[in-house]
């Protein structure tokens, strides 16, 4: 698939990763409460301008380079900790394409080391 695809699938998949959190912690009963709606636009920005877009670009948590603040990063650590078990029942194909995704982009970066 062309990288483009791979931004867009991966900015989908932090969507879904935001409203399971969202509509989980009772932020909002429907659509998305303001303050999750703000991580959702921070994060697509972030991704849409990775330094890695046109490489193998490895899951945001394993990069070398950090694109999120230190307190972003803490919010994402907390939304993907309570949505990503709940992603694999929800969005089971966009998850393990997510998986798969990161497992290559990290053989690509470093080819010695086993995952």
């Amino acid at each position: 698939m062309p990288k483009l695809n791979h931004i867009k699938r991966e900015q989908r998949t932090i969507t879904h990763m935001i409203s399971i959190y969202c509509h989980g912690q009772g932020h909002a009963v429907s659509g998305m409460c303001a303050d999750c709606g703000s991580i959702l636009r921070y994060a697509e920005e972030r991704i849409s301008s990775c330094p890695y877009r046109g490489s193998p670009k490895p899951a945001c948590g394993l990069c070398r380079t950090n694109c999120f603040t230190p307190e972003m990063q803490r919010r994402f650590a907390q939304i993907m900790r309570y949505a990503g078990p709940k992603m694999l029942v929800r969005h089971p194909l966009l998850t393990l394409v997510h998986v798969w995704d990161a497992v290559r982009a990290q053989k690509k970066l470093q080819p010695n080391v086993r995952l």
